[in-house]
């Protein structure tokens, strides 16, 4: 007998930005935040030109779930995410597909505030999704 399907709360967050991986595409991002132009507005909030932001990683413990990083080269076709979504934070419940939690639109609304995007993500962890196996 086939039951409800079950409404659960995501359990894993994915930060995907909008730039490259790899060492090349690392200093290119450096160079563009200590001269003021970054472009993933995601990057700005998560990290520093020295690496992740403290603030960041006191917000990331506090979410009381994972959060993993991709960037865009490493975004699996299947997950149907385009490019004009980046930079996204995507929920995802066990190994379903991911679903977008915290919009390009969002994200840039947060002027680069570790606080505000903090607000957005216990948001989207409060909505739960439907669905099941």
């Amino acid at each position: 007998m086939q039951g409800h399907p079950r409404v659960r709360r995501p359990d894993r967050l994915i930060l995907v930005y909008d730039a490259d991986s790899g060492l090349g595409a690392m200093i290119v991002d450096v160079v563009k935040k200590v001269i003021g132009k970054e472009e993933c507005a995601l990057c700005e909030i998560t990290y520093s030109p020295l690496g992740k932001r403290s603030s960041w990683r006191a917000c990331e413990s506090r979410l009381g779930v994972a959060v993993d990083e991709l960037h865009r080269d490493q975004l699996p076709a299947e997950w149907g995410v385009s490019r004009a979504d980046l930079p996204c934070v995507l929920g995802r419940v066990g190994e379903e597909r991911p679903f977008v939690a915290v919009t390009r639109e969002e994200i840039a609304s947060c002027g680069g505030k570790v606080s505000a995007l903090e607000e957005k993500l216990v948001a989207a962890l409060s909505r739960e999704v439907g669905g099941g196996r």
